[in-house]
């Protein structure tokens, strides 16, 4: 699984413009099969932020996206940054879920 962090500082009054540009991304994969899930949220804070995350099935099929018109939408969108975005990719392995917590939960600390 491949996971995509975007993080765009939007400058006074163009936050609901990006937000607005990257929601409309998140409708259009939401039915790919190879994309997992897709959201965006909003940090308030100091450095007010748009956070944009996507995750895919495979590495084939991120570089599809980023190949495709839709994601010259994404890229627009990290253009109205105040200060340069930043941008990750992470290659992960799911190692569990809430299974997980329960069983480290009832563990002996050591």
């Amino acid at each position: 699984m491949i996971i995509s962090i975007i993080k765009i500082y939007p400058p006074t009054g163009s936050e609901h413009t990006i937000i607005d540009v990257l929601k409309s991304v998140k409708v259009a994969i939401a039915n790919l099969y190879d994309c997992l899930e897709c959201s965006v949220a909003v940090e308030a804070g100091e450095d007010d932020q748009v956070c944009y995350m996507e995750q895919w099935r495979t590495r084939e099929a991120l570089d599809r996206h980023l190949r495709s018109p839709l994601y010259g939408r994404v890229l627009e969108a990290m253009e109205l940054s105040r200060i340069p975005p930043e941008v990750t990719f992470f290659k992960v392995s799911k190692i569990g879920g809430l299974e997980l917590v329960g069983r480290v939960r009832v563990s002996p600390i050591v």
